[in-house]
């Protein structure tokens, strides 16, 4: 088993050399399900990061092995009225306002929506 993980060492390795960008591995953290707490701090020091644990947050939203909750969404629903309370709607045209919806509000649902499926009151809420 230690066998494959010297091998995507060394792919991470090689990815290294060919595009001249650099994996941090004192950023990264490696996330071992399944196996033995020996086994997964093997790991980690063999690629020298750290050893991550569920749930974790990734681009912002909460990765966990259960299944959503709506709890799981505040952040997000958070973010848009976020993003409305700081508008100046009165200044801007129909046109205007058409252009920032399409830019900045339908990115961030569609973003999570790309990768969960959104209950229906969190569809509720964002409109």
């Amino acid at each position: 088993m230690m066998k494959k993980f010297i091998t995507i060492k060394f792919l991470l390795y090689c990815f290294e050399v060919l595009s001249g960008m650099k994996v941090n591995y004192h950023k990264s953290e490696v996330y071992a399900l399944g196996v033995l707490d020996r086994e997964a701090h093997h790991v980690a020091d063999l690629f020298n990061c750290k050893l991550g644990s569920l749930p974790m947050t990734y681009l912002g939203l909460s990765v966990h092995h259960y299944k959503s909750s709506i709890s799981d969404f505040r952040n997000l629903i958070h973010k848009v009225e976020k993003k409305l309370a700081t508008w100046k709607c009165g200044y801007l045209s129909y046109g205007g306002r058409m252009v920032l919806i399409n830019s900045c509000l339908n990115s961030l649902p569609l973003y999570c929506m790309s990768m969960f499926l959104l209950p229906e009151s969190v569809h509720v809420q964002l409109d």
